[in-house]
C-alpha cells in the first residue's frame, strides 16, 4: 500500500469501532491521561517502600526546579552524605549554583575550541551541524562531574545559593546559545587568519561569556567562611577556606577511584570494552569520558556491592520510561500499554537504543537496594525532583526495570570484579557525538 485510500480508512474505522475494547478505551482516553488509564492495579497494590538495605545518614531531599542539573545534583548528594556524617548534621546540600556556574563557562570554551578544530570542516557537515545544534546543555557526565571538582572544588549552599536562573535555566541558556553560535560564526569567517588570531578571538568572547554568567548566577566565591551547627548544637567554625581546601579537607572523597560502567547491548560496543565520546565534556584537558561497557548483571552486581557497604551509586537512566511520576515508581509492569491499546510493543534495548528510542535522560542517586535470596528485586532512588513527588522524593524502580532502562553507573573500583579490573586502563574505542551513550543526563 502506498497512499492511504479512502476505502482502507473506512474499513480500519468500522473495523475498530465494533471492537467492544477498543470503545472502553477510547472513552477511558479522551476525558483521562495515558498513564492514569492504564495504570495496572496489581503492580500498584505492590508498591513498597521497604528495603533490605539503605546508606544511613538520610538528607533533606534536594530540588533542581526548572534545571537540567541532575547530574550536579545526584552527584553533590553523593558528597554531602560524607559531610553529614562526618559533622553529624541533620540538613546539609552543598552549592549546586557553584558548579553550574563553573560548567557553562567551560562549556562555552569547550563549545568554541571546537568551533576551531573544526573549522575547515564545511558548516553543513554532521559533525558540525550536531555540534551547533547543541552548544550549551544544561546536562552532564559523571566524568564532566570530576572535572570541575578537580579543577574548581566545591562549597557549601549556604555560601553559594541557588540564583533564579540556576533553578529556571532556559532563559540563560537561549541568551548563551546565540552568542556561541554568533561567536562560531565569527571564529569560522576568521579562521584563515590562523590560530593565534582565532585564540585571541576566544579570549575576548570568554570574558563576555564570564560577564553573562556573572549577572545571571553571581560570582563564585573564592575564600569563604564556613560556620554550622551540629545535632547536638556544638558551634563549628572554618575560616578562609578555599573551594579546593574544602573538598580535599572536608568532603575526602577519592573521586579518581570511581570507575563508569555502561550497559550498551549493540554489536558496535562489545562488552568488557572501554569507549570514549568524540567532542563529549566540558573541561578542556580535563577528565575524559571512559566508559567500561558490561553485561546488565554486572552493573547490578557492583550497584549492589557498593550499597551493602553503604555507599550510595550516582547513576544515568531513560527516566521517561514507564514512570509514574507523582507515586514516583519505575516499574515496567506499572501500565499495561498492551492491554489499553490491544497492541504489541515489540522492542527490546538494543533495538531502542539504535534507532534513537532510548537514551539516558536523568542522573540520580541509588541510596537502598532490597535483596530476595541476595539478589535485587527493587531499588531506592533519591531524586532532586522536590519532596511532592515519592516517598517523600525518594522513588522506587524495579529490577526489571532497571535491565531495560538503566545506562550508566559510576561506582569504586574496589566493588567491580576482576573483569572488569582489567580492562578498566585500556584505551577508549571512540564513538560519534550523536551516539546514544553519549546522551547527557
Amino acid at each position: 500500500m502506498g497512499n492511504l485510500r479512502p476505502d482502507w480508512i473506512r474499513k480500519v474505522e468500522k473495523k475498530i469501532e465494533s471492537t467492544p475494547k477498543f470503545c472502553i478505551a477510547r472513552n477511558a482516553l479522551t476525558r483521562s491521561a495515558v498513564g492514569q488509564s492504564a495504570l495496572n492495579w496489581n503492580s500498584f497494590r505492590k508498591i513498597s517502600h521497604t528495603f533490605s538495605h539503605i546508606v544511613p545518614d538520610e538528607l533533606k531531599i534536594t530540588t533542581q526546579k526548572q534545571s537540567g542539573r541532575c547530574w550536579i545534583f545526584a552527584a553533590l548528594n553523593m558528597l554531602r552524605l560524607k559531610v553529614a556524617h562526618k559533622y553529624k548534621l541533620d540538613e546539609f546540600e552543598l552549592s549546586q549554583n557553584y558548579l553550574f556556574f563553573w560548567d557553562k563557562l567551560e562549556k562555552a570554551n569547550y563549545f568554541l575550541q571546537s568551533m576551531i578544530d573544526t573549522a575547515k570542516e564545511p558548516v553543513d557537515s554532521r559533525l558540525v551541524m550536531y555540534l551547533l545544534s547543541k552548544p550549551l546543555e544544561d546536562g552532564g557526565q559523571w566524568h564532566m562531574f570530576v572535572s570541575l571538582v578537580d579543577k574548581y572544588g566545591v562549597v557549601p549552599k549556604s555560601i553559594y545559593p541557588d540564583s533564579f536562573a540556576a533553578t529556571q535555566s532556559s532563559e540563560i541558556n537561549q541568551i548563551l546559545s546565540l552568542k556561541l553560535r554568533e561567536y562560531a560564526s565569527l571564529l569560522r569567517e576568521h579562521a584563515p587568519r590562523g590560530i593565534d588570531h582565532l585564540m585571541s578571538m576566544k579570549e575576548e568572547m570568554m570574558e563576555e561569556v564570564f560577564r553573562i554568567l556573572a549577572i545571571h548566577l553571581g560570582t563564585p566565591p573564592q575564600t569563604f567562611d564556613w560556620e554550622f551547627k551540629d545535632k547536638g548544637k556544638k558551634f563549628h567554625a572554618f575560616r578562609g577556606l578555599t573551594p579546593k581546601e574544602f573538598f580535599k579537607e572536608h568532603v575526602k572523597v577519592h573521586l579518581d577511584d570511581f570507575v563508569c560502567l555502561v550497559h550498551s547491548p549493540r554489536k558496535i560496543t562489545p562488552y568488557y570494552q572501554t569507549f570514549t565520546i568524540q567532542y563529549l565534556g566540558n573541561v578542556v584537558e580535563g577528565k575524559k569520558i571512559i566508559y567500561v561497557n558490561v553485561p546488565v548483571d554486572v552493573m547490578s552486581k557492583a550497584a549492589v556491592e557498593s550499597l551493602k557497604h553503604h555507599e550510595p551509586v550516582w547513576f544515568g537512566c531513560d527516566v521517561g520510561k514507564f514512570l509514574h511520576r507523582e507515586l514516583g515508581v519505575m516499574d515496567l509492569s506499572l501500565f499495561d500499554y498492551e492491554l489499553l491499546y490491544d497492541i504489541k510493543f515489540r522492542m527490546n534495548k538494543e533495538a531502542r537504543m539504535n534507532h534513537g528510542a532510548s537514551q539516558m535522560t536523568h542522573a540520580m542517586l541509588f541510596t537502598g537496594v532490597n535483596l530476595i535470596d541476595d539478589k535485587p528485586d527493587r531499588w531506592r532512588v533519591e531524586n532532586s525532583w522536590g519532596d511532592d513527588k515519592g516517598e517523600k522524593g525518594y522513588f522506587i524502580m524495579t529490577h526489571d526495570w532497571f535491565d531495560e532502562f538503566m545506562f550508566e553507573i559510576a561506582v569504586e573500583k574496589r566493588f567491580l570484579p576482576k573483569e572488569v579490573l582489567k580492562v578498566v586502563d585500556l584505551p577508549p574505542s571512540p564513538l560519534p557525538p550523536w551516539d546514544p551513550l553519549g546522551a547527557l543526563a
